[in-house]
């Protein structure tokens, strides 16, 4: 076999099947190793390994490359996984690696493979740069392997831990930790590290939003965005590491679950979010998932493709079921109110209950205990659909007429409720706090100066401790002073920008003919159904609205 007429080809492009006696040429390059050397690079592994076969003349040799991948596990390398299923099933003549690295930096793989599997199957294996052959090696060669192994297994745990502390800290810094943007998103050509908006992208994901927010289901906005030829966020995926692979679906498949991926995602909002996942250790790469008070949460890095509102009221309706499933009915039993329906007398949340008769919509809410064994709830009512959205209707354009009319009014009215105070006591307070923080810091300058006069002899050990610890109980006080007022401008700012919120959506509004989902969600937190007062006709039956950001206005 000459050298320079050698080819060998990769193990995609040949029929296995039809092999035996084969010789698994491995090569594996990780992204960890990208920088150590070019004696590592997939090129020279394959020069290295192509001249020993020429070498040893041995047969049918099969490239399996694991390109960008590390070597702590075999579970997640396609290449050596096949390899070793080949050795398994006796395909299998000859093993060989650059070095024992190569082949696991894990102990307990390199181990196994190299005493237990290879043995077994009858495979030569050898490692070129550690001078290992198997057909070739003495008891000291048997002695020093498995601790090459262990030496190989300290190196990869050592390494994790830098390659770890590092990423650590780039994500506490606020640094991007994804090599590709989110879907909507492209890298900035003139600062790969900083996310720009992608024009066309942005706009689906704008419009996916959009249509969540109208009360539109998953799977119907999955569909629409199909029916569109609208391509799907993956055509193309990264296959473990570098080299990319088309997947078999219609590149306009998209899912529900692709669709509720997006609609959860808070980079959308111009935010960095990192910690979100996490691995066990370096041998274990099972992504697990954290909290979401541990992640990390870096606002305004980038612009935002959807506004906050927007985000808010879309996270919050997709807590609850919107449509009935049963295939009973026809279109038009949606659940307008979902989740926002609770009962007056336990608490508990209505259900949602689709029915028809002869043809006619009685769709009605009614409490989830009042049918309970255990603690039922003993308040009989329930709520036709229509006459809560006529009810509902009412009380919005009531509510739109009053602001429109009396703007002024409805505003005192909020800031009473609130007690939000003028802006002339309110500056009063702030005068306050920054007089307190000036005396606080004046006390700290002052024990400062007692204690070098104490020092310095000029000023009795006695006299010190009273006087310090005079000004110790001024400054506590004022410490819980500023505390205090603090907390009160901090409430007051949070409660005028709650009002601020709310104006800004319901006077969007001047006349609502129909109510939609969508404006439902934008002004309604909760509607609280009471115990009807009367009988049949004399019924009386009392709602009590809750809106987003102000509450209940009868309170």
């Amino acid at each position: 076999m000459n050298n320079s007429t050698l080819t060998i080809k990769e193990y995609t492009e040949v029929d296995l099947e039809q092999l035996n006696d084969i010789t698994v040429v491995y090569c594996r390059l990780s992204q960890d190793d990208g920088n150590t050397g070019d004696s590592n690079s997939i090129i020279n592994q394959k020069k290295i390994l192509s001249e020993e076969i020429a070498k040893k003349r041995l047969s049918n040799p099969i490239y399996f490359i694991d390109d960008g991948i590390s070597g702590t596990t075999i579970q997640y390398r396609p290449a050596i996984s096949k390899a070793i299923e080949l050795v398994e099933m006796g395909k299998v003549k000859n093993f060989l690696v650059k070095d024992l690295s190569r082949l696991a930096r894990n102990y307990l793989d390199a181990g196994r493979l190299t005493e237990i599997t290879f043995p077994d199957n009858n495979v030569r294996f050898i490692a070129v740069s550690d001078n290992i052959d198997s057909d070739h090696q003495t008891d000291n060669d048997a002695n020093l392997l498995p601790l090459k192994s262990l030496f190989n297994d300290w190196y990869s745990r050592d390494t994790s831990k830098k390659i770890r502390a590092v990423k650590q800290a780039k994500a506490k810094a606020g640094e991007q930790m994804v090599s590709i943007p989110i879907y909507g998103y492209m890298k900035d050509p003139e600062n790969s590290k900083n996310w720009i908006t992608d024009p066309i992208a942005s706009d689906i994901v704008r419009r996916i939003f959009n249509e969540a927010k109208s009360g539109k289901n998953l799977t119907r906005i999955a569909k629409d965005l199909e029916k569109d030829k609208i391509e799907t966020p993956s055509r193309k995926i990264l296959s473990f590491g570098k080299s990319p692979i088309t997947r078999s679906y219609s590149p306009y498949g998209w899912h529900r679950g692709t669709i509720a991926r997006i609609l959860s995602k808070m980079e959308y909002l111009g935010h960095t979010i990192n910690g979100k996942t996490r691995t066990k250790s370096y041998k274990d790469k099972k992504i697990i998932w954290q909290p979401k008070e541990d992640w990390l949460i870096f606002e305004n890095t980038h612009e935002a493709i959807i506004d906050q509102d927007t985000f808010d009221i879309v996270q919050k309706m997709r807590q609850h079921k919107r449509v009935t499933s049963s295939p009973r009915f026809k279109a038009g039993h949606e659940n307008l109110f979902a989740g926002l329906v609770f009962c007056g007398t336990c608490g508990c949340k209505h259900y949602y209950c689709a029915f028809e008769k002869n043809g006619t919509n009685l769709d009605h809410y009614k409490c989830s205990k009042y049918a309970s064994t255990i603690d039922r709830c003993d308040n009989p009512h329930y709520i036709r659909k229509a006459d809560l959205e006529e009810l509902v209707l009412l009380e919005l354009n009531s509510l739109i007429k009053q602001i429109n009319f009396e703007e002024g009014e409805f505003l005192k009215k909020l800031e009473h409720k609130f007690k939000i105070e003028s802006s002339k006591q309110t500056n009063k307070h702030r005068q306050k706090l920054l007089n307190d923080e000036r005396r606080f810091e004046e006390i700290d300058q002052i024990i400062q100066r007692l204690y070098e006069d104490n020092i310095t002899g000029k000023l009795s050990d006695e006299r010190f401790m009273k006087m310090s610890q005079n000004y110790e109980q001024e400054q506590s006080k004022l410490k819980d002073s500023i505390s205090a007022v603090k907390q009160e401008l901090s409430t007051q700012e949070s409660q005028s920008m709650d009002i601020s919120r709310f104006m800004q959506r319901i006077q969007k509004y001047t006349n609502i003919t129909e109510l939609s989902v969508k404006i439902v969600n934008e002004l309604i937190d909760k509607i609280i159904i009471h115990k009807p007062e009367g009988t049949k006709r004399n019924r009386i039956l009392k709602i009590e609205i809750h809106y987003n950001f102000i509450g209940n206005l009868d309170k």
